[in-house]
This record gives C-alpha cells, structure tokens and sequence, in this order.
C-alpha cells in the first residue's frame, strides 16, 4: 500500500486531527492514518493503487488540497506577519498593525466581494500544485522545510498583497488627514449660508440653492462661477470648495442616489457631521 511520511511538524497532534476529519468525509476514505509519534506521521492509502494510475494521482490530489487548506489555516498569518515586519522595517509597531489589518482584509475578502474570483482559492492552489509535483518525486516531506523552501510564488503573491495594502495605508492616513484639516476649517468658519440645498443631478452635477429670504452671497457665486438662473456647480472638487465658504448652518443633501463619487458624499457627511441632513 502506497502511504506518505509528515516530518517535523510542530503541531503533530492539530495535523492529525485534521487529517482524520478530512479522511472521514467520503471523497477520502482511501486515507488513513498509521504512525504518529511526536514529530511525523504516516498517510497510507488502502487498497491497489498503482503509481500513475489515476486513481493514485486522484488520490495524491485530495492530498494535497487537504494539506494545502491545512498550510493556509495553521501558517499563512504567521507567514504573513513576517513579510509585513520584513518589508515595514522601520515603520512604527502600530502602522506595522494597521497595515497586518488591512491585508488580511483583502485576502480575506468573500467571494462576492472579489470578482475575479476568492483569493483563498488561488493560494490554496498554488499550494497545492507545489505539493502535487513534490509529491511526484517523493513520498516523505518535511512540511516546514517545504514550507520555507518550495513555496515561493505563494510567498510572492502575499508581498503583491502586502505592497499593496501598504500603499492603501498610506492612501488612507492622507485622507485621514485631509479630513482632519477641512473639519477644522469649518469650525473656523463663521457661518454665511443659513440653509443650503444641494440638489444631486443625474448628468454629474449639483444644483446649489439657499433658503428664502436668505440666498447664497453673491461673491461667493461670483467666485464659483455660479449662474443666477442655474445655479449649478459641476465639478467635484469646487462642491468643498463651495461648502467650505458658504460655511451653511444646514446642508440639505437631495438624491443622495445619485452621486457619482460616493467618497465626495461621505466626505461632506464627516466634515459637516451634525449640519447634513439628507433627503433620500
């Protein structure tokens, strides 16, 4: 009977009871388990099963997905807290946690929240080929040294992943201390708008109305370039720039559906936090 030896592994106890659990479902049933002592186990495949068959390779396949699953749940955030340390040296501990959160986030990300397909399953299976050839040559493997040694391409799509959140790290701290800036600004500000109406328009744009008998001042719709019969103000970046002058005591925002830059609507929210009050 074909069978596979497990050395050094550090939870020999946690593998083999995973192993068995897995074993027991149905599409496994060929495996068992044989000669556990403290540091390595053996997998025996029962039955006839004659190398190259495709029996065998189906065989070697379920095996290597079960231990690639095994590898992703019991190794990969260790594995990753290293490479966040290696490529963060330098940074504080807490920026160095910040950007842990926010890879994890996204290689965690559901199914639904991935449209190019789980994560999770394309590093399951750049494991699981790496063990499939491995195993081709060989029937004994020492899972950390494979681990070290033989998974570079998986290691390689976590640093993409690091790289990447660390990037949006730093995308965030800028908003963050966009945000802070302009909120500080405001109150600052002595109000000039009483009550100001932001009308959200399917073409992109916004229509800007005050509250009668108090419009909005004319130099600040000189400044902004705002037509007296349309009041309408086009550009993203002007719509802060307007609000932050007319530094209104109410912002009613209308068809909030319609924004096309939904992070320009959560910026108004957060900035002017208890004067918006929005219509849907």
């Amino acid at each position: 009977m074909p069978s596979f030896r497990i050395d050094y592994v550090k939870d020999i106890d946690g593998l083999a009871d995973y192993l068995q659990k897995k074993f027991e479902q149905s599409e496994c049933s060929m495996f068992r388990l044989k000669n556990k002592d403290e540091s390595c186990l053996t997998v025996v495949l029962d039955g006839c099963f004659r190398k190259k068959s495709k029996k065998y390779i189906n065989a070697v396949n379920n095996l290597s997905d079960i231990l690639s699953e095994y590898i992703l749940k019991t190794h990969e955030k260790n594995i990753l807290e290293k490479i966040v340390n290696r490529i963060c040296n330098g940074m504080p501990k807490a920026e160095k946690d910040e950007v842990f959160r926010i890879v994890c986030t996204r290689i965690y990300a559901r199914q639904s929240d991935n449209p190019s397909g789980s994560l999770i399953d394309e590093r399951k299976k750049i494991i699981s080929d790496e063990l499939n050839e491995y195993f081709r040559n060989s029937n004994t493997i020492t899972l950390e040294g494979f681990i070290t040694f033989r998974l570079g391409k998986y290691v390689k799509q976590l640093e993409i992943e690091v790289e990447r959140s660390i990037r949006q790290y730093l995308v965030e701290r800028q908003y963050e201390e966009y945000i802070n800036l302009l909120t500080t600004f405001v109150r600052m500000q002595v109000p000039r708008v009483p009550e100001l109406h932001v009308f959200a328009q399917r073409d992109g744009s916004y229509r800007v109305e005050g509250a009668s008998p108090f419009g909005i001042p004319d130099d600040i719709k000189k400044g902004f370039g705002i037509d007296e019969c349309c009041p309408v103000i086009e550009n993203d970046d002007f719509m802060i720039g307007f609000l932050l002058t007319c530094a209104p005591v109410k912002i009613f925002i209308h068809n909030p559906s319609l924004f096309r830059n939904k992070e320009l609507l959560n910026t108004i929210r957060i900035v002017f936090s208890e004067c918006v009050i929005i219509n849907e």
